[in-house]
């Protein structure tokens, strides 16, 4: 009886999984670089954007999103930026403050969402002044983040590009 309840089980995530998969052509879609340290939080909000559509790339720390980042950024391959990145604070090797300030010092305007579960009035203050598009204390109902990332991916299409020694890129 046991294994074939277990069988069943098996089956049932199988299935699960199964309804959960598409194929999503790279250009199609946009992109977002979700980075949280804590694995169960990043695998249920990576599946709740996947399930809205977007492209998801996971990485758990800082370090990890950084490198990602650097394909776009440092080796010119702009379309190997994300539309949008979603990084908790309080991370290993680099905070998300440390990403955003890496990611406002691109020639492309990258928006990104912060969310932390030590929200202060300091950090708030300087996510602001670092130009965040939004900060999420957390816990946080889900329809608040996907709320978040559609009105940062609409603000993104809206900015003009940015200037740099004269020149627009």
């Amino acid at each position: 009886m046991e294994i074939e309840r277990t069988n069943v089980h098996r089956q049932h995530r199988h299935d699960l999984a199964r309804e959960h998969k598409r194929l999503i052509p790279w250009n199609s879609t946009p992109t977002i670089l979700l980075v949280e340290d804590d694995e169960d939080m990043r695998e249920m909000l990576a599946a709740v954007l996947r399930r809205d559509g977007y492209r998801v790339v996971e990485a758990a720390d800082g370090d990890s999103a950084v490198d990602w980042l650097g394909i776009g950024i440092l080796d010119g391959e702009p379309e190997r930026l994300p539309s949008l990145i979603v990084s908790d604070i309080r991370l290993p090797y680099l905070s998300g403050l440390e990403i955003l300030e890496g990611a406002h010092l691109s020639a492309w305007r990258l928006p990104v969402i912060l969310i932390t579960g030590f929200g202060d009035e300091y950090t708030h203050e300087r996510a602001r002044d670092l130009g965040v598009e939004c900060v999420l204390d957390k816990p946080f109902p889900m329809q608040v983040l996907r709320a978040a990332v559609r009105s940062a991916l609409r603000n993104r299409l809206r900015r003009p590009p940015e200037e740099r020694d004269g020149h627009v890129v």
